[in-house]
């Protein structure tokens, strides 16, 4: 009789081994697939690209493709404007006077550094990682004059906002620099928040100079 050769994928190996093993790797798997980000062993090709926004620009794929972009970047524009105008309606009357001031400041430096968050899900290179950090230092700067001066807040959240923009239109590197990738659609999404708060910040008549106050429970007012 002619011998026959068992392979044993591996998944099958470890289903012979230890079973609770198997089921937390097919778990993790469909979990990774249902929050939209594919393991990290499959194929490139499944992974998510986040320069969207270049891709559009370019032209690049079939006419399918370049629809379906255009109604995704679309969509983030929108839910980016709805979500900043839904934050000034609610943050104006939490913190009021100079408090409100402060809360710009800091949410500003706060997504800057998300960047920082990606670079490390992603596994961002050493410079993709410096490129970041200096980017957040300079979110800082903005910030920090923030506490002094309303239009150096609203200039920084121009700024985060084109930030946002070039990791849409240059992927993993801009200039030669290199830059941590980005869930899809994340910097059209933020750039449209930023660049609403932005106006906001330059036409609003907030009495900043005022002493600040904390109102977490202001809509008892109104009943």
């Amino acid at each position: 009789m002619g011998t026959r050769t068992l392979t044993l994928f591996d998944d099958d190996h470890w289903s012979v081994c230890d079973p609770g093993h198997v089921f937390a790797r097919r778990l993790k798997r469909s979990m990774c697939f249902a929050l939209g980000y594919p393991p990290r062993g499959l194929a490139e090709a499944t992974r998510m690209n986040s320069a969207l926004l270049k891709n559009l620009v370019t032209g690049a794929g079939s006419s399918t493709q370049f629809i379906g972009g255009l109604v995704v970047a679309l969509l983030y524009v929108v839910i980016g404007a709805l979500c900043a105008i839904g934050s000034i309606l609610v943050f104006r009357r939490v913190f009021q006077g100079r408090w409100e001031q402060i809360f710009w400041a800091s949410f500003l430096l706060m997504i800057a550094a998300f960047y920082l968050s990606f670079a490390a899900y992603f596994e961002a290179s050493t410079h993709a990682w410096q490129t970041e950090i200096v980017g957040v230092a300079v979110f800082l700067v903005f910030a920090v004059g923030g506490l002094f001066s309303r239009s150096a807040i609203a200039v920084g959240y121009v700024m985060h906002g084109l930030w946002d923009l070039s990791h849409c239109l240059s992927g993993s590197s801009l200039a030669g620099l290199s830059m941590t990738e980005t869930p899809l659609g994340y910097g059209i999404f933020c750039s449209s928040y930023d660049f609403v708060v932005a106006h906001y910040l330059v036409i609003s008549d907030s009495a900043w100079h005022e002493a600040g106050k904390f109102d977490l429970y202001f809509w008892r007012s109104r009943l």
